[in-house]
């Protein structure tokens, strides 16, 4: 049987019944369909306030449950939100309810008939009020993750991992891998061919990114010999063969196939010398290219075969040589591709497993593998016993990791004659297939069609709360009038749904060219063009109704009416565009601002980050943080966010006065930056500048401005995790690099929520609703981008056809329009009162047909299949009409007119208010404050002072850090440690090598490649050079001994001995710089050296990162990474100078802040907490020191138990803990 006509073979029809939420079964496996609008949320927290209850008799649940035994889970952080509080809400209601007796709800009214002890059921429901918290409402992620953590043995899961949330750089970083393993070295030739396909490592992460998340993938054909390289070479060899047969015999040719009984029509006299010329020509050339004449197909022996229908057939070898290399696939890219998925997948899995990562993909596998394996009864046992009930909500967007869990979970919950065998369980699936439109994201409908035949127990909700009767009507005589309008008749059938009897709101609109006021209209422009002239008619058609309405609204003609006759006038927030794409919802938006509507877009996908005035921000400040610097504030004032005109940036560079005017305001505003906060600061720059003023002169005004100021909350967020304003910029300019990723924050804001026009694509409307909604562009067709399909021969198994052969793109082609009817079903049934449907008979190029006959609203309104000639505008009206003659809330509308008058959105009747006045002081020292904050400024090093340690000589040189390395450092002939490049950048560098996991287990030529990826990604200059230094050098720093006979090694490290990058928050109560340096001089000698600390008083929080904390021995360490450069060589790096350089840079004052922050953790952490026995001291490590030498690159201190509980009084506000002399030290 042809594999389209199996996948509509008849089933046996199953038997749904509409569903009572008073008397559904509370156990067993069941399926609930819910069609759009009928209240799936509200049947949820029913069946919820149910099972809390125990309520049902035969259709209960064995007992009642509390809110942490029922599962429910759905696929959205704001689906599980709004499950929630809509549960919570409904909760309160019932509980209200009873206490008061009596109800207008008739569910609770059912529940207070049935209900006997109503006291219990009163602290049933409060209990469950005060418990919401601990719900088990989850995501389907965040479900497995909660799984996977509560049973780490039976699941055999590490117990702290952390969950990745976007898994974009390691992609990327795995993508640059394959691109450097694979590809670097290859023949000229060989590159730019790959390069066709290709042009860098982006490219070809964007064609693998649907692949690598779908473990259940095949392709097709399955692909053995993944050796490219070798395979181009055969390719070329045959090439070169076959070139050079054919010139041998050329001037054969044309007398074997003159001479033959070809056709001579398709083989004339004038052609056969042309195409022996171009195949002569290509045979002439060097064979380093796979591309062939399009010639050579004329003398290959199969196409001379079907060109002979009789007599004698031109023969020749190199005629069957021809056929031979035209069957091979001599395209590299499927190959490449195969290849590229697997090798990224593993190296991907591989990358996140050693730094101890999960994806959100990766949490499903784990569980499904771990439910599996041979603990699957246990484990399974486990989830059984913690979740009793389980709701599936949202069940169409399931796929076959999801649904396997689930029915393990919940296995045999079925028995004979489809009687249950356990009342205690329960596995309820939620959902509508018809709404099944994300498969873009992995969704799988076929997975949901096994489902509904597995299930016995069927159900649905059938009644329309969303929409109007005529709504409602009108929805189903247009998915009526196409037999099998979702095409899976039998899994997913088309079933109408009616409307309550309850009264609502009437939409008027007193257009006199819209008499029929029909709940779902069909615009149908003049036909004829092509779609890009579709595209612009139907387009200007929608935004001419809508200027109608709008303007009818203004005089009181368009309005929502109650069934007491009071009216509320629409707004453009009453109207919805439900577009496909961006590009469209652009198109819409242009239109709709000529017309001087504004609207907002609700679909926005691009990272703040992408913007152009991220870059300009950065710009800025740069230029506030090196005021003095030209360069810098030349470029700041000429970035476009400036707002300055080229002239205007002309005469401040021209005029001293007005150049030291800016450069006096940059200076302020770096002081405001250090002394207020950079979102302040931002706020008085824009202001100053007028920036804000001149964003909104824009016609996108609100937009740009939204990004501006979202820059300016994501900056000020993020400058309490990063120490100084230099690393903050870092971190900006890192932000802007990457661009987009999946974060949720970075996400461009909407500009607007007040009266606008919502533009939306269909797939984000899903689960909204709207009162009018147009829907221009559903007619358009647009062909698969890829041949991917479910094989009926395979079990619906997922097939990516590499070759796009016909019968299978025929079933990808199906599939794709099975989902465009079903995001069209989610499209019309958005609107509550009325939905315009653009519709057209335009044109593709020479085809015969309309294109709209393969379009997902074509399937509908030509009733599946009838054709239709493109531009044959009275024919499609005849089918339209037939559609129309079926429903009084259906009609025809002709094209709307353009209406002169014109539009100015009403202002807000409200006046404005005066800004609030705040009336208390606020206090101004309450900061998180830092180490780098407390010790910016302290006075010149004391040299007065002696040291206790008798090794203390006077150093003489001592090299200060660079902050800017020039590029003949980098390129230096000779790289050692000493020339590797200086400054925060490179320290930053180098401490972040340290950050990374499982360093100290790598292979030498492992960490070689990690290194040399490192370099590459971070633009230094020979980094095949650089990467053995640095791996010597890091294999000599994780070997060296950090104290002598403690047998101590960073490579020794076990992973649960080490915290890396530990984030510590002290509370500090009145902090004064004077009180802080007489206790450090009393009790540490190298405090006593150096300078006095000089900040301001402060209160708040104390916040910091350790590099690096461990344990050894039973005794807990500090060690701190140091990239400082104090010497070409190792002697420059023992006690004296590394002393000296902890003196001058204030460290002392930073192990003595590390410290206290562990002293603290430990106190709270161990019983018997004791410091000189379990504080084991600091270590810092002078980085370039450590080339195996013992006594250089290591400072070794334990500060004196007396400082540190003195430091921890003086946080704690116990003032009197230090004196204010300085006791001698000797």
């Amino acid at each position: 049987m042809d594999k389209l006509n199996k996948m509509n073979t008849t089933k046996t029809e199953l038997v749904v019944q509409p569903l009572n939420a008073l008397t559904f079964p509370l156990y067993g496996q069941r399926l609930i369909e819910a069609s759009a609008g009928t209240g799936k949320t509200y049947t949820i927290a029913s069946l919820f306030i149910r099972l809390l209850l125990g309520h049902g008799e035969q259709a209960a649940h064995q007992g009642p449950l509390t809110v942490d035994q029922i599962l429910v889970v759905t696929f959205t952080e704001a689906a599980t939100a709004e499950l929630r509080n809509r549960i919570r809400e409904r909760i309160q209601d019932v509980r209200l309810d009873f206490i008061q007796g009596e109800s207008d709800n008739p569910f609770t009214q059912s529940l207070l008939k049935e209900v006997v002890d109503h006291q219990v059921a009163i602290r049933l429901l409060r209990f469950a009020e005060l418990q919401m918290d601990e719900a088990a409402i989850f995501t389907i992620h965040g479900f497995c993750q909660r799984m996977l953590m509560q049973n780490a043995f039976e699941s055999g899961s590490l117990f702290e991992q952390n969950l990745l949330e976007d898994d974009a750089q390691l992609l990327q970083l795995a993508c640059n891998d394959f691109w450097r393993t694979f590809f670097y070295g290859l023949s000229t030739p060989l590159t730019e061919l790959i390069f066709s396909y290709w042009e860098n490592p982006g490219q070809l992460q964007k064609n693998l990114r649907p692949f690598l998340s779908r473990s259940d993938l095949h392709f097709l054909p399955k692909i053995n010999d993944f050796d490219f390289k070798a395979k181009y070479e055969r390719s070329i060899s045959f090439i070169e063969t076959l070139k050079i047969n054919w010139l041998n015999d050329q001037s054969d040719y044309a007398d074997i196939i003159t001479h033959s009984a070809v056709s001579k029509r398709s083989y004339s006299k004038k052609n056969i010398p042309n195409w022996l010329k171009e195949v002569s020509q290509w045979a002439l050339t060097s064979s380093a290219s796979l591309s062939l004449p399009k010639s050579l197909v004329k003398f290959s022996q199969k196409t001379l075969d079907e060109k002979t229908p009789k007599g004698e057939i031109p023969t020749h070898p190199v005629f069957s040589e021809i056929e031979a290399l035209l069957a091979l696939d001599l395209s590299l890219e499927n190959t490449i591709l195969v290849k590229a998925t697997h090798w990224v997948q593993a190296h991907l899995q591989s990358n996140k497993n050693k730094q101890m990562l999960l994806g959100f993909d990766d949490l499903l596998t784990r569980l499904d593998a771990a439910l599996q394996n041979g603990n699957e009864k246990s484990l399974a046992l486990n989830i059984r016993t913690a979740y009793p009930i389980a709701l599936i909500d949202e069940f169409q967007d399931t796929d076959p990791v999801q649904y396997r869990i689930f029915t393990t979970i919940y296995q045999s919950l079925e028995g004979e004659d489809s009687e249950p065998l356990d009342k205690s369980l329960g596995l309820f699936m939620i959902g509508d297939p018809k709404q099944a439109i994300y498969s873009f994201r992995g969704a799988d409908i076929f997975t949901y069609m096994k489902a509904r035949q597995n299930v016995s127990a069927h159900y649905s909700l059938d009644y329309n709360y969303r929409s109007t009767p005529e709504m409602i009507d009108a929805s189903n005589t247009f998915f009526e009038f196409c037999p099998a309008p979702f095409i899976y008749n039998d899994d997913i059938p088309f079933s109408a749904v009616q409307a309550p009897d309850k009264r609502r709101k009437k939409l008027v609109v007193e257009n006199k060219d819209d008499p029929a006021q029909s709940a779902l209209q069909f615009i149908h422009p003049v036909g004829g063009e092509n779609s890009q002239g579709f595209k612009d008619s139907i387009t200007h058609a929608c935004i001419n109704e809508i200027k109608k309405i709008l303007l009818l609204a203004q005089q009181d003609k368009a309005y929502l009416e109650d069934k007491k006759g009071k009216r509320s006038i629409i707004r453009a927030n009453h109207i919805a565009v439900l577009v496909r794409t961006g590009k469209e919802a652009q198109l819409i938006r242009n239109a709709l601002f000529n017309e001087n509507i504004n609207s907002v877009y609700l679909s926005l996908k691009e990272s703040v980050y992408a913007t152009s005035h991220a870059k300009d921000l950065l710009r800025i400040l740069q230029a506030c943080l090196n005021p003095e610097n030209e360069r810098l504030l030349r470029a700041a004032i000429a970035c476009k966010l400036f707002c300055q005109t080229p002239y205007q940036v002309h005469q401040i560079l021209l005029n001293t006065r007005l150049w030291e005017e800016k450069i006096g305001q940059f200076i302020e505003y770096r002081r405001q930056w250090r002394s207020v906060g950079i979102l302040a600061m931002l706020h008085k720059l824009f202001h100053q500048q007028a920036i804000s003023a001149y964003l909104l002169k824009d016609t996108q005004g609100e937009r740009l401005l939204t990004d501006v100021l979202h820059l300016a909350e994501l900056l000020q967020k993020n400058s309490v995790d990063h120490d100084g304003e230099f690393a903050l910029l870092r971190w900006f300019g890192e932000q802007i690099k990457q661009g987009n990723s999946g974060e949720s924050e970075q996400k461009q804001r909407l500009e607007s929520e007040k009266d606008l026009v919502q533009v939306s694509t269909l797939h984000k409307a899903k689960g909204l609703q709207y009162d009018i909604v147009f829907m221009p562009f559903t007619g358009l067709y647009q062909k698969p981008q890829a041949c991917l399909y479910h094989d009926p021969d395979q079990n619906n198994a997922l097939i990516f056809d590499l070759q796009n052969t016909k019968n299978n793109a025929a079933l990808a082609e199906k599939e794709q329009l099975a989902e465009d009817l079903r995001l069209l079903y989610v499209g019309l049934t958005r609107s509550v009162y009325r939905c315009y449907i653009g519709i057209g008979n335009y044109k593709k190029g020479r085809e015969k047909n309309s294109p709209l006959c393969k379009s997902a609203l074509g399937y509908i309104c030509l009733q599946a299949g009838k054709g239709l000639l493109a531009g044959d505008t009275e024919q499609l009206n005849k089918q339209l009409q037939k559609m129309a003659d079926n429903s009084l809330n259906i009609s025809i509308r002709p094209t709307p007119l353009l209406d002169e008058t014109h539009y100015q959105a009403r202002q807000s009747d409200q006046p404005l208010q005066a800004p609030l006045v705040l009336g208390k002081q606020v206090e101004r020292n309450w900061w998180i404050s830092s180490y780098s904050s407390l010790s910016r400024f302290h006075t010149q090093t004391n040299t007065q002072v002696a040291s206790v340690t008798p090794t203390v000589m006077p150093i003489d040189n001592i090299s200060n850090e660079q902050t800017e390395v020039s590029p003949a450092i980098l390129t230096s002939p000779e790289k050692t440690p000493f020339s590797f490049p200086r400054g925060a950048k490179h320290g930053t560098f180098l401490h972040e090598l340290f950050e990374l996991t499982n360093l100290e287990n790598m292979e030498t030529e492992t960490l070689n490649e990690l290194l040399f990826e490192q370099l590459l990604l971070r633009h230094y200059p020979d980094p095949e050079l650089w990467a053995p230094v640095l791996t010597a050098w890091i294999e000599q720093i994780l070997g060296h001994d950090l104290a002598a006979g403690a047998d101590i090694k960073l490579g020794d490290l076990s992973a649960q001995q080490k915290k890396i990058e530990m984030q510590f928050f002290i509370p500090m109560q009145e902090l004064q710089a004077n009180e802080v340096n007489n206790l450090l001089k009393k009790y540490d000698p190298l405090s006593a050296r150096a300078g006095e600390l000089q900040f301001r008083t402060v209160q708040g929080f104390l916040k910091g990162f350790i590099d690096l904390t461990f344990e050894k021995n039973g005794q807990y360490y500090v060690l701190d990474y140091k990239s400082n450069h104090l010497g070409d060589c190792l002697q420059d790096y023992n006690q004296t100078s590394m002393e000296q350089a902890l003196i001058e840079h204030r460290y002392d004052f930073q192990y003595q802040l590390y410290t206290l922050a562990l002293h603290r953790l430990l106190k709270s952490r161990l019983a018997d907490y004791d410091y000189e026995t379990h504080i084991g001291g600091v270590f810092y490590t002078f980085l370039r020191g450590m080339q195996g030498e013992q006594e250089y690159g290591v400072y070794f201190v334990k500060p004196s138990f007396s400082l540190i509980d003195g430091l921890d009084k003086l946080f704690s506000g116990q003032k009197n803990s230090a004196k204010s002399t300085v006791e001698p030290i000797c």
